[in-house]
């Protein structure tokens, strides 16, 4: 212990960060289960398949996660707030400690308002809090109107869904995703990219890698997906998984936006099928694309995952 000791003082004893890997799903959501918040970050899926765009890394100490991420912008590693039980206090100095070790500003992204409290509680004064961007913010909704598109303020979605499947009859399917049908997803993933002019973008290799982790470890995940298809091709696909015990999030949704009525369908469709119990579905962020954003807007969510940093 002395000769520890020395070391940590010397600034050489340093977090044991890593590569997030399957086999450390347990230990995350164990962690994770003392916090309920409704933040995409939070989710393990997230954070796997995610971890190579983000160069995700995570440690654990004293029963709490602790994880690292490099920001798109090539900007300095930047930290989660821990989630675990125990002193949330010892494991933010520990953090404190790495970024300085590193040279590097101490920086907590995707705070969650509740977690303000936390860290309020355990360093009083000690961070500054700020939500300067709502690019990041998660959009989530109430299970019940996905399911059901009902209300004035959802009836342009419940008259495209209608018209689809009028003019569709007979020709439409929707179907669980499955190992004989993933190749198909991914499949259609390419085209949607070549059809959106995306294909050589950093954005497209880094979501394109995503899927795949997320395609191709579907069940160790315990993920759910569909594939809508009409006349037999696939042309929209979705899949997600169960974050917290009252929340859904999906991952990933793509539709062919030449066919009136397909990115309704194959969300309803979803939610229809797999979010019957939950409370709340999370459709992620809009990264500041004014079209993503239009569009998470017009489904009307009961509440936004607002994202702070802290510093």
């Amino acid at each position: 212990w002395g000769i520890a000791a020395k070391i940590e003082g010397k600034g050489l004893f340093m977090l044991p960060f890593r590569e997030i890997t399957l086999e450390d799903k347990q230990a995350v959501e164990a962690c994770g289960s003392h916090y309920y918040y409704h933040l995409c970050e939070r989710c393990f899926v997230d954070l796997f398949m995610w971890r190579s765009h983000y160069n995700t890394q995570i440690c654990f100490r004293d029963g709490f996660l602790l994880v690292k991420m490099t920001p798109l912008d090539g900007g300095h590693d930047c930290y989660l707030a821990p989630v675990g039980e125990g002193d949330l206090g010892d494991v933010l100095d520990a953090l404190e400690q790495n970024a300085a070790e590193r040279g590097i500003p101490f920086v907590v992204v995707s705070v969650a308002e509740p977690m303000i409290e936390r860290i309020e509680a355990a360093r009083p004064g000690k961070f500054a809090f700020s939500h300067d961007n709502e690019d990041g913010d998660d959009y989530i909704y109430l299970s019940e109107k996905l399911r059901t598109l009902s209300g004035k303020k959802l009836q342009s979605k419940r008259n495209l869904v209608n018209r689809f499947q009028a003019a569709y009859e007979g020709r439409w399917s929707y179907e669980d995703m499955t190992r004989d049908n993933i190749k198909d997803a991914f499949g259609y993933h390419i085209r949607w990219c070549n059809q959106n002019g995306c294909a050589q973008s950093r954005d497209f290799q880094g979501e394109t890698c995503a899927i795949v982790q997320a395609l191709h470890n579907f069940d160790a995940l315990d993920l759910r997906g569909g594939l809508l298809r009409l006349d037999g091709e696939v042309i929209a696909f979705t899949f997600g998984c169960k974050a917290e015990p009252d929340m859904y999030v999906v991952q990933i949704e793509k539709a062919d936006h030449t066919i009136p009525g397909a990115y309704q369908m194959i969300n309803q469709q979803f939610v229809l099928r797999n979010c019957d119990d939950v409370q709340y579905v999370n459709r992620e962020e809009d990264l500041g694309l004014e079209g993503l954003r239009k569009a998470k807007k017009s489904y009307y969510p009961v509440m936004r995952g607002v994202k702070y940093t802290a510093v």
